[in-house]
């Protein structure tokens, strides 16, 4: 069992999920909106790249660990450095309330030419 070096995180990360709002036009559409600006760290763990109709689809999944918070779940949205990743799961580390480790994605597209 992991236990919480809060030296480690050292990582400014925006924590996000998608939430219905309507445009100027008065129609309903998803929209990022912050949850929460925490500490944590955030790591690459593999890579892998899939071809599918003439596109290379990257994905990297990262490893995240940030204090525990019981608003984090698949369908939450982490922003570090610019860049987005797609939370794949979320684990309490040792059911004790104290670290989550989420695992999570980072896609990017590129054409092949």
């Amino acid at each position: 069992m992991k236990t919480l070096n809060i030296g480690k995180l050292n990582k400014r990360i925006t924590v996000m999920c998608l939430q219905d709002a309507e445009d100027e036009m008065g129609q309903s559409k998803k929209k990022l909106q912050v949850k929460a600006v925490v500490w944590g760290t955030l790591y690459p763990v593999r890579g892998a790249e899939f071809y599918e109709l003439q596109k290379i689809q990257s994905r990297v999944t990262h490893k995240c660990y940030l204090r525990y918070r019981e608003d984090i779940d698949t369908n939450s949205i982490l922003v570090y450095a610019g860049k987005q990743y797609s939370v794949t799961s979320v684990l309490d580390v040792g059911l004790e309330h104290k670290m989550l480790e989420i695992m999570c994605c980072e896609y990017t597209n590129k054409d092949v030419m």
